[in-house]
């Protein structure tokens, strides 16, 4: 929720935002008129990559105002009914039967189904896997404009995993980590098991295994999911496996707090992504790399026909590192 306490009106979240182009003035003016409850043009230019959260000084979480102001002024990305059939889609009624465990307990959500080649290889060894729309974190409906089926669905996705009995799970997909590590807790909903991100578990595995490791010597651009913006802490994490692979992280205009959304929040909105993805990919090419490396599967997938269009390759962090261990 937003916090109003905390926020000063400062007008930094919105004057970041590399979505529009707003004077610090500007910005100022149209979030106070989000603070008193008033229309703003915001409204209706919103992407919804969550950079405003990242973006804020004072950690007030001005994007939930702007999800509820969305809901006031009937400004939502999606309509009623897509949010709705998308819900329908993902929703469970069946009872999540956990599996018995082992190792290390992996949230892989339903990309074990989609993407079953990223969960292959050492690091997945003497793991149990759990999948499933049960387990399904509905944080894609923030993109669409409601947080209402986060904050309705959230409290069983938690107990399914919970039910494992894990004390600690391992989270592949950056949305499911962002709700259990930031969005859930700030909604009031426990979380009974302690939350670590894939790039946790890379990095302490690669580094209890050094001598399974080929450098790659290789230069790459980064792709940083919406979703961090509710975990930037863990960007250390993945510097120190890009360092451990041999793999130098290029700097560039759109990385790191700059980082620009892969498009699948435009499409929430039927809008064309591909300008942005232009902009994106050109920037990774200026940068001297012909290669991007992406966090979250649905990156690679929404970039990929562009990025073929301009040559250039596209990996999963988890591929990246499969390359160096030479599997």
């Amino acid at each position: 929720m937003f916090e109003r306490d905390k926020c000063d009106l400062c007008g930094e979240c919105l004057h970041k935002c590399l979505n529009r182009s707003l004077s610090l003035e500007q910005s100022k003016a149209e979030f106070k008129k989000l603070y008193n409850g008033e229309f703003s043009s915001v409204l209706n230019d919103c992407v919804t990559c969550f950079a405003c959260e990242e973006n804020c000084p004072r950690d007030a979480h001005p994007f939930d105002l702007i999800l509820e102001q969305m809901e006031k002024w009937n400004k939502k990305p999606s309509s009623e009914q897509v949010i709705a059939g998308m819900e329908a889609r993902y929703v469970s009624e069946q009872a999540y039967l956990a599996p018995a465990i082992s190792g290390t307990v992996i949230s892989g959500c339903v990309f074990p189904k989609t993407h079953p080649h990223l969960f292959q290889g050492a690091i997945f060894e003497n793991s149990t896997i759990l999948k499933g729309r049960m387990i399904f974190c509905y944080v894609l409906f923030m993109h669409m404009g409601d947080s209402k089926v986060v904050a309705r669905r959230a409290p069983q996705m938690i107990s399914n995993l919970a039910g494992t009995g894990a004390e600690e799970i391992v989270f592949f997909h950056d949305d499911c980590f962002a709700l259990v590590h930031n969005i859930a807790p700030r909604l009031g909903i426990k979380v009974p098991f302690r939350a670590k991100h894939i790039v946790e578990h890379i990095r302490d595995w690669l580094k209890a295994n050094p001598n399974l490791i080929k450098p790659l010597g290789i230069r790459i651009a980064y792709q940083r999911p919406c979703a961090s913006r509710y975990s930037p802490e863990k960007e250390k994490a993945v510097d120190e496996i890009f360092d451990m692979l041999g793999v130098e992280r290029v700097s560039r205009k759109y990385d790191r707090k700059q980082s620009l959304c892969c498009g699948g929040a435009f499409m929430a909105s039927g809008r064309s992504p591909e300008e942005l993805q232009e902009k994106n990919l050109k920037d990774a090419l200026c940068a001297g790399t012909d290669e991007m490396v992406c966090l979250c599967p649905i990156c690679v997938d929404m970039l990929k026909p562009k990025a073929q269009a301009l040559n250039i390759k596209l990996t999963h962090i988890i591929e990246l590192v499969n390359r160096a261990l030479d599997i």
